[in-house]
């Protein structure tokens, strides 16, 4: 161009009149990248690391009390297997999707995995979807790095999941408030406990009043000795009896 090239008045001459229209074709899932006879995945930091290793040697988690997917159903290894061997991205999800229903937490590591390097949004949305649904509390560390996603989509599923295991996981939480509250109310209980007695005290003076009528009944029984007092009628028999047995007697 040298010093007679003119560029367009208005026109930057450093933009890139043509840009490439060719877009890099994402990766491919890679033949068995784990060996789950051997390894097993860290499910907070999504690294590969030895099957008999108790703790992980990246982020320093213990992981004793969960089960590796390579000592777990066979199923679920074959899931596993087609979940991040399989180039048809609809297959994988569908792989991913059934991991989430028929596992429990030997399934984090692989969900974990699959959620950092699988090249597909989608699957990487159905991979943080199934961690939420777990509600483990350890996934909470990996779904907030999904917050930084490349996807949107991956991004709003990782903050649907916090939401999740938030809601399954503050039982403790809810007791500490239901604690405080009673002990706000404590003195307003005390209170009414307190004037109850007095408000019914009239209630009680009333049943006392009560008794003058069983009192009454009481007084009543006279009436029976009035009754009783009637028998003197039958000692005219008693003295005819006599002046018969005197007429007998004769």
């Amino acid at each position: 161009m040298g010093r007679n090239y003119n560029p367009p008045s208005g026109e930057n001459p450093y933009r890139v009149r043509n840009p490439p229209t060719n877009t890099p074709k994402p990766m491919k899932p890679k033949d068995n990248p784990i060996d789950f006879e051997l390894n097993r995945i860290c499910p907070i930091c999504g690294k590969v690391i030895k099957i008999n290793h108790n703790f992980c040697k990246f982020c320093g988690v213990d992981l004793s009390s969960i089960i590796p997917l390579g000592d777990s159903d066979r199923t679920l290894i074959e899931l596993a297997k087609t979940a991040l061997t399989d180039p048809n991205a609809d297959v994988r999800r569908d792989a991913v999707d059934t991991i989430g229903d028929l596992g429990e937490s030997e399934v984090l590591g692989i969900l974990t995995y699959i959620l950092l390097n699988d090249v597909d949004a989608l699957v990487r949305k159905e991979a943080a979807d199934e961690l939420g649904n777990k509600h483990n509390p350890i996934s909470i560390d990996i779904l907030t790095k999904a917050l930084k996603d490349r996807s949107p989509i991956v991004r709003k599923e990782a903050i649907e999941g916090l939401k999740k295991i938030k809601k399954m996981n503050k039982p403790k939480e809810q007791l500490e408030k239901r604690v405080d509250y009673e002990r706000k109310i404590e003195p307003e209980i005390e209170h009414k406990l307190i004037e109850e007695p007095e408000d019914k005290e009239p209630e009680i003076e009333e049943s006392e009043d009560e008794e003058p009528e069983i009192e009454e009944f009481e007084d009543e029984e006279p009436e029976i000795e009035e009754f009783e007092d009637e028998k003197p009628e039958e000692q005219p028999l008693k003295e005819i009896e006599p002046e018969d047995n005197d007429f007998y007697s004769l």
